[in-house]
């Protein structure tokens, strides 16, 4: 399961694609929410301190003009008039009231406010909800006097933070003391998060869950000159509500994945998996013989089209092998049939000729004998040389089927001997070593059927034959001076050019991990180099 091509296609490619995209898509999304968050967050928490500014400049305004009036000089209060629109007034320490303006009946009706300033020692009153507008009253303590003005706050309740946000007030203890909904003004508003906050003195913003679930978004900052606390609040989905258009993107995105994997795995099989299927079709025709399978095109990506040429290439080396192998072995028995021929022609025309000679010299000796014993001695001497004669010629022959040199003496005398016959000179390079037995017949019939070719071909002066022993791999150089010939560029093409005899020199140093290496050119000689490696040897 999951092991072709199709599904391993899905599996490392359109899948991780896909999970990557929808995984894009989703982290996207979520992080442009959470910058959102933060900036809505900044946002209010920054409108909360400017709003908590302007009205502590308010305070600190006020309170300042309040100080430069004179509490004994009521008819220069009308100049403050539009400052303190609330108007201006003088009590006792008991509350009784001096002087005011406009009249003391507005101020009457602020008994119970004034009574607890006088009481509390407080410079700043809450602020109190008068003809639609939120009032605070300032003090100023001259002597026995408590010298009071009223002002109306600047706007804050609206600023700009949704039709579902505000801005609002509340005391030291997390009651509301202002705000844009009267009947919202006196709530009990500590168990807040914000609002918890701010009565610590803390500045900042936070999200806060609200009774009914929903998530509001609360910036809150300290008025300290009062002892206040400005608190800015509006519902979250108000705060994203211009960009829930890219959370709605979300399912196009998807759909555009679902779109490009299939795309991607209509290209894989159309451009990767069918065209691997017909050159495995290839592949499986060549294995029956049919090297010519590859040739046609079989479509798709580039890489796989160099893979079949890649194919076709190595099946037209295998057909060439194969052709060549078939030519060797015609070429080997045609030998190994003219060897037999050669060596039966040796047995009859001299060994059996002399062996013919011998019986009739015998039988000659046999009737002078006791006639004439001169002539019996002369036949005795010819009979002698005769048997010499044979005896060299059956050595011959049998140091052509297997050198005897070798497996007496090793491969450096009977190298040294066929270097001999063969009128060529003979080095030694490194250290002598003795290999094992197979190694150095491979070596001494490699030199043997080189020098074979220089003699029936070469026409060469000078012939040498060098032996060069390292600590890894031996290496035998036959070098000669003749007219030479085109050499195949590589050992596998041996066969190929009809050069069967390096071809199975070839084959021998193969046959122990080395190889040969033929260079000629015409009129400039030939170099064989042989090379097999040491393995054991035996000294």
């Amino acid at each position: 399961m999951f092991k072709d091509l199709r599904s391993q296609l899905f599996l490392w490619t359109i899948l991780p694609l896909a999970i990557i995209l929808v995984g894009a898509a989703y982290l996207g999304v979520t992080s442009h929410q959470m910058a959102m968050r933060e900036m809505v967050l900044e946002r209010d928490g920054a409108m909360a301190r400017e709003v908590a500014a302007r009205l502590s400049e308010s305070l600190t305004n006020h309170a300042a003009i309040l100080q430069s009036l004179d509490p004994n000089r009521p008819e220069s209060w009308d100049a403050q008039r539009t400052v303190f629109d609330g108007g201006i007034a003088s009590f006792d320490a008991n509350g009784a009231l001096l002087n005011a303006i406009p009249s003391s009946q507005v101020w009457q009706t602020r008994r119970a406010i004034i009574q607890n300033l006088i009481a509390t020692r407080a410079t700043f009153s809450s602020p109190i909800l008068e003809d639609g507008a939120a009032r605070v009253l300032v003090t100023r303590r001259v002597d026995n006097v408590i010298f009071i003005g009223a002002f109306t706050l600047p706007p804050f309740g609206n600023i700009g933070i949704g039709a579902h946000g505000a801005a609002y007030i509340v005391d030291g203890n997390g009651k509301i003391i202002a705000h844009p909904n009267p009947l919202r003004i006196g709530a009990n508003m500590s168990q807040h998060e914000g609002i918890a906050k701010v009565i610590r003195g803390e500045t900042g913003a936070t999200f806060h869950h609200a009774a009914d679930s929903s998530e509001l978004v609360v910036g809150y900052t300290p008025i300290a000159l009062a002892n206040w606390g400005l608190v800015v609040e509006e519902p979250w989905a108000d705060a994203i509500d211009p960009m829930f258009q890219y959370s709605v993107l979300l399912p196009f995105v998807l759909v555009i994945v679902a779109i490009v994997a299939l795309g991607a795995i209509y290209f894989g099989l159309r451009n990767v998996h069918q065209p691997l299927q017909r050159l495995a079709q290839a592949a499986n025709r060549i294995a029956y013989g049919d090297y010519h399978a590859a040739e046609s095109q079989v479509g798709g990506i580039h890489e796989i089209e160099e893979l079949r040429e890649t194919l076709d290439s190595m099946a037209q080396q295998v057909s060439a092998a194969h052709d060549a192998m078939q030519n060797y072995i015609t070429a080997m028995t045609r030998g190994q049939e003219d060897e037999r021929l050669r060596l039966a022609r040796e047995l009859h025309d001299d060994t059996i000729q002399s062996l013919i000679a011998l019986q009739q010299r015998i039988e000659m000796v046999e009737k002078s004998l006791g006639k004439d014993p001169a002539i019996t001695a002369a036949k005795i001497k010819e009979l002698r040389e005769l048997v010499g004669t044979s005896l060299v010629s059956v050595r011959r022959f049998v140091s052509d089927l297997r050198p005897t040199y070798l497996s007496e003496l090793g491969l450096i005398p009977a190298l040294e001997m066929l270097a001999k016959e063969s009128h060529a000179q003979f080095h030694i390079v490194g250290e002598e070593k003795r290999l094992d037995a197979e190694r150095e017949l491979a070596l001494y019939r490699i030199v043997q059927e080189s020098l074979r070719n220089i003699a029936k071909h070469a026409q060469a002066k000078n012939i040498s034959v060098i032996l060069s022993f390292d600590e890894h791999e031996l290496t035998a150089t036959v070098e000669d001076d003749g007219i030479g010939f085109t050499a195949p560029d590589a050992p596998t093409a041996y066969a190929r050019a009809g050069h069967f005899g390096l071809m199975g020199m070839q084959e021998r140093a193969q046959l122990f991990g080395g190889n040969v290496y033929v260079k000629s050119e015409r009129g400039k000689g030939t170099k064989v180099v042989a090379y097999v490696p040491i393995g054991s040897i035996a000294r």
